[in-house]
């Protein structure tokens, strides 16, 4: 005698697997995709150089959580400008950090250069958009890969 320890109906057949449960998640349009991942990097530029940089990590935060599961581009092109938006920031407080540990005179030094890394983020989020608006899956630049 054998016993058969898998899950199974009164025929023999195997049970059925059990219902998905929540919302299927419906995939985006192509067009529309490469418009919130566009909108992604573009807002985030944006918002940096009209909240002196406090709201750039929002936009991107926001989208790539709304329309991450409906579009790959949109996950990728939202985790890159995350990832450059928390890169910002955390080099801004290293700056300060190590400005303020070289008896403030550091800060003359290492406030300019994170500035550049500003200006940096600013324009390299322009062009991310525009690879974002063709379609490429464009990974930016001298950026820590936190959201991965």
């Amino acid at each position: 005698m054998t016993e058969n320890n898998s899950p199974s109906t009164d025929e023999g057949t195997p049970a059925p697997a059990p219902a998905q449960v929540g919302p299927t998640v419906q995939p985006m349009l192509e067009s529309e995709a490469r418009t919130w991942a566009m909108l992604a990097h573009v807002i985030a530029a944006a918002a940096a150089l009209l909240s002196g940089g406090t709201l750039a990590i929002v936009a991107p935060l926001v989208i790539w959580l709304v329309y991450k599961d409906r579009s790959a581009l949109v996950d990728h092109h939202g985790k890159q400008n995350l990832n450059l938006q928390i890169t910002t920031l955390v080099l801004g407080a290293a700056a300060v950090v190590v400005g303020l540990l070289l008896f403030v005179v550091g800060l003359a030094v290492t406030l300019p250069l994170w500035g550049l890394y500003v200006l940096y983020a600013i324009i390299i989020s322009f062009v991310a958009g525009v690879k974002a608006a063709n379609g490429e899956y464009y990974r930016i630049p001298m950026a820590i890969q936190f959201v991965k």
